[in-house]
């Protein structure tokens, strides 16, 4: 119906050239930034670990899990831009697969045989062991004490995950960030078709499933039925450690400030640049306000439970920005649903 309303009033599908403004303000100030900073809180976290290797004490060791924290809040914007050079790095299956397998960390710390690149180690690696580490045991400072190899895999899982996050910032610079750009339009393979696609597929499945639906026991819109497991929860072992999830929500509220970030093209200054919502509100601007309107509502969901799990409020929220966004803002836009999966929508 938007079509044919669109051909009716004598409209024309937008040239490549007409995307410019919104791809450069995409690469220079929302994804570039974004690979900066993570990169910048990867290489403070890897300066604490170092001092911590150097002296093992209780100071040190809450440097080191301030640093973890702010590392984690970072990276979880960067994965939302799960294209390009970011799939590259291979980036979400070596840092955030949770929950981790414990027996494979005991074994690998044991046999000191680690390659944190191998799929065999997906289960031991990233952000879910450093939470492990920093936050499984009630004595944190004895859990390292007490056998001297874990030490040595700290360091070196937090030098290769700060390796990655420099090869990030390398990658998206120079002839792909040109590139980027230049590859106007909307069809498959355009920038703003696989950023639009792979931003919705890494929300779909790391945000929407891994972040909520795993742990509350609901797996995708058609609802499969598994069985609910509050431990797979993100950051689990620091919610244990400290008694609630107020990190495990203020994690998944950096990812979906991310991709409402990416929508609004909102800068590193936080002004709203030329943006996604910009090119809707030009053809239908209830769309946009829709869109808007849904985040705010996740927003407000995530501001007012102390909990992931408790109802389907919070995950029912989550859904539907998708739903907005494949039943309304593709369309809009002329871009393909590259999943083709039915959410309900």
């Amino acid at each position: 119906m938007v079509a044919c309303e669109s051909e009716a009033e004598g409209e024309t599908e937008p040239s490549e050239t007409d995307f410019t403004d919104l791809l450069t303000n995409q690469v220079n100030e929302i994804i570039i930034p974004t690979m900066v900073t993570y990169q910048e809180k990867m290489s403070d976290f890897a300066s604490a670990v170092n001092s911590f290797a150097s002296s093992t004490d209780e100071d040190n060791l809450a440097s080191v899990r301030t640093a973890y924290q702010e590392a984690y809040l970072a990276y979880q914007a960067t994965a939302v831009h799960n294209y390009f050079a970011t799939a590259n790095q291979n980036l979400i299956r070596t840092t955030n697969l949770f929950p981790i397998d414990t027996d494979l960390l005991a074994n690998l710390i044991e046999n000191e045989s680690y390659n944190f690149r191998t799929s065999a180690q997906e289960r031991a690696n990233g952000f879910p062991v450093l939470d492990f580490m920093l936050y499984g045991s009630a004595d944190g400072l004895a859990y390292f004490q007490e056998n001297a190899k874990r030490l040595p895999f700290l360091q070196a899982l937090v030098d290769d995950m700060k390796a990655k996050s420099d090869a990030l910032v390398e990658g998206w610079s120079g002839s792909l960030k040109t590139n980027f750009v230049e590859n106007g339009g909307t069809d498959l393979g355009s920038s703003i078709s696989v950023q639009l696609n792979e931003s919705l597929i890494y929300y779909e499945d790391h945000v929407r499933e891994n972040k909520v639906g795993i742990p509350i026991g609901r797996l995708g819109p058609n609802d499969s039925p598994i069985a609910a497991d509050a431990t797979k929860i993100e950051a689990y072992y620091q919610s244990q450690s400290e008694g609630n999830e107020s990190f495990t929500l203020a994690l998944l509220k950096a990812a979906v400030e991310e991709m409402e970030d990416l929508y609004l093209g909102r800068t590193t200054s936080g002004t709203d640049g030329a943006g996604y919502d910009d090119l809707v509100t030009t053809r239908q601007p209830s769309i946009s306000t829709d869109i808007k309107a849904q985040y705010q509502a996740i927003f407000d969901e995530i501001q007012n439970r102390t909990s992931v799990s408790g109802d389907d409020a919070l995950y029912e929220k989550v859904q539907e920005l998708i739903t907005l966004y494949k039943s309304d803002l593709f369309p809009i836009l002329n871009v393909q649903d590259a999943d083709g999966a039915n959410d309900g929508d």
